[in-house]
């Protein structure tokens, strides 16, 4: 005799859907980040850049993208994470960018938050799911004091949206 508690559990197995793909990060994908500017005021910091992320042959059509956004918190002695901003996309479509800055540290030593945080929607196609790819990098506040900055994001994670 089978029991109520194991038919319920049949039943919600087979509602809960498909199981979620996986997918890999693409060897060598460097996401190239130009024209970087980044500054810092009473209110807290600012970034503004560039982002390209090539496409992989058959695979991921990339995308080049303007970013711009402002740390958040300023109210709350930024103790508030920041949340990503999208970027208006200047080539491709259907994929996306967004950015924001990482939280600054609470231990009260260093100049704003210490990383940029990128990340690139693969959306979704037919029965494909799509994917987040993110990754990071130093963030240098250079505004009044240097030239705009060049230099690489390499995505380290990755996950699937439902």
């Amino acid at each position: 005799m089978v029991s109520f508690t194991t038919l319920a559990l049949l039943a919600t197995s087979a509602i809960a859907g498909p199981v979620a793909r996986q997918i890999a990060i693409p060897e060598n994908w460097n996401w190239q980040v130009e024209n970087w500017e980044a500054g810092c005021s009473r209110r807290g910091c600012f970034y503004y850049f560039n982002v390209t992320v090539p496409s992989i042959e058959g695979e991921i059509l990339g995308v080049k993208a303007l970013c711009s956004g402002s740390e958040q918190g300023y109210d709350n002695g930024f103790t508030v994470p920041s949340t990503y901003a999208p970027c208006r996309l200047l080539e491709g479509v259907n994929n996306g960018v967004a950015a924001r800055l990482s939280l600054r540290e609470s231990n009260g030593t260093g100049f704003g938050p210490k990383e940029i945080d990128v990340s690139f929607l693969y959306a979704g196609y037919e029965d494909r799911p799509a994917y987040n790819f993110s990754g990071t990098h130093e963030a240098k506040y250079n505004q009044f004091v240097s030239p705009p900055l060049n230099f690489s994001v390499t995505a380290t994670k990755v996950s699937g949206i439902a």
